[in-house]
């Protein structure tokens, strides 16, 4: 591509971007500081399943500053190598002259895209997004360990989606009955339609439109799937299997696959950000390697969507909680469950555990002891009900019942 061509594709896609920034209906992303990790030489990288909104939160992080706009999923930008991007470069400083930031969306679409960073970083304050979680394990992540930042976004979560709706919860709320009603209503649409920006504004038949594009561009292309109807019947197989353990030799047998090829399918799942697996917990790492994991959807909208015979809205809850954990931790290592012959939810690393129940009038004695059992592994003892609030004592340890809205809110 000459540097002209290149020219016209920056300067429209630029248009785009600054129309994003004036835009009154985006809202705000509940994210901490992300311009804190853009100073020279360290790359931010803002990674996530597709449709998330990683676009977006990219261009508001750039109101009031000096930058320029590419996105390499436009289909203009079909074809274009890594020598082709030194072109690129020209064609922006020939446009705009001084730049402070260069945002570069979905760049990992060019082959041989790390080394180009590498440079650029040196002198401008870089942001990249991807769904991709392959993107900075080659040679991106060689060439800038320990100077880049990764943060992986998830659709709305149930905040992002009140203030979508143009509901602001305030403190009384969790006093009112009428307030609490409001909440738990919105909560079941949440939990229905889930928090794809598109999905809320177009409906929920955007949802097969959103599965399929992640399927297909994210997963089926780039790992050369040929078995596209086994592939997607794998998919859905995982995709049913919300909120439980996931044994990949029983997938196999299943659905007669070979084990190797059900790996890697598992793989480009978690890898286009769809799934997130989480480990038992065992006191050894070997253990906790050779464990079935349990694995919880990008969304709840997609459950409801894909998942369709098997929606549990005690599962669905649970699926919820793991979004809301993963955000605040980043990390999947820090979250596990717990099973022996009884269960816990969630364990993490804040000294947390939690169950999850739909308990609405009682909780089940078996939540109860799952907590009790390894209470001292925390200083928190948490039972998440759809709407029961109380706190008890037993054995002089106190254990908070709270209702999911509030969980989620607090």
């Amino acid at each position: 591509m000459n540097v002209e061509e290149l020219k016209k594709i920056v300067a429209d896609q630029q248009d785009i971007a600054l129309e994003k920034l004036d835009d009154k209906r985006i809202i705000d992303r509940d994210v901490p500081d992300l311009l804190h990790y853009l100073t020279i030489p360290n790359a931010l990288a803002i990674l996530g399943v597709r449709r998330s909104g990683k676009s977006t939160l990219a261009i508001q992080l750039m109101k009031g500053k000096r930058f320029v706009y590419v996105n390499f999923d436009d289909e203009n930008l079909r074809g274009i190598t890594a020598k082709d991007l030194r072109s690129l470069e020209e064609a922006i400083y020939q446009l705009y002259g001084e730049i402070d930031y260069m945002v570069f969306d979905e760049i990992h679409n060019v082959d041989g895209w790390e080394l180009f960073i590498s440079r650029l970083r040196d002198t401008k304050r870089i942001i990249i997004t991807g769904s991709n979680s392959r993107m900075l394990s080659g040679e991106l992540a060689t060439h800038l360990t320990g100077r880049h930042s990764d943060y992986i976004l998830f659709p709305f979560s149930f905040k992002e989606y009140l203030t979508f709706k143009g509901i602001k919860v305030e403190e009384d709320w969790f006093y009112s009955t009428k307030k609490r009603a409001e909440l738990k209503r919105e909560l079941d649409n949440y939990l229905v339609n889930g928090g794809f920006p598109e999905v809320l504004i177009l409906g929920r038949s955007q949802l097969n439109v959103v599965y399929n594009d992640i399927l297909f561009k994210d997963i089926i292309s780039r790992f050369k799937v040929r078995e596209i109807e086994k592939f997607r019947e794998f998919s859905e197989a995982v995709m049913s299997l919300y909120s439980n353990e996931v044994s990949l030799n029983s997938l196999a047998k299943t659905l007669k696959i070979d084990n190797k090829t059900v790996e890697n399918w598992f793989f480009g799942l978690q890898n286009a950000y769809l799934i997130f697996p989480i480990s038992r917990y065992g006191e050894k790492v070997k253990q906790r390697l050779t464990y079935n994991k349990k694995v919880y959807i990008a969304d709840p909208g997609l459950i409801s969507s894909i998942a369709v015979k098997n929606r549990d809205k005690g599962r669905l809850m649970e699926n919820v909680v793991a979004l809301h954990l993963l955000r605040q931790k980043q990390l999947l290592g820090n979250i596990y469950f717990i099973r022996n012959d009884y269960e816990v939810d969630f364990y993490d690393q804040n000294s947390r555990l939690i169950q999850v129940t739909y308990a609405t009038d009682k909780v089940e004695e078996r939540e109860i002891k799952g907590l009790m059992r390894e209470k001292n592994k925390a200083k928190e003892l948490i039972v998440v009900s759809w709407d029961l609030e109380y706190t008890e004592r037993i054995e002089n340890r106190e254990i908070k019942v709270i209702p999911l809205y509030k969980f989620l809110l607090k």
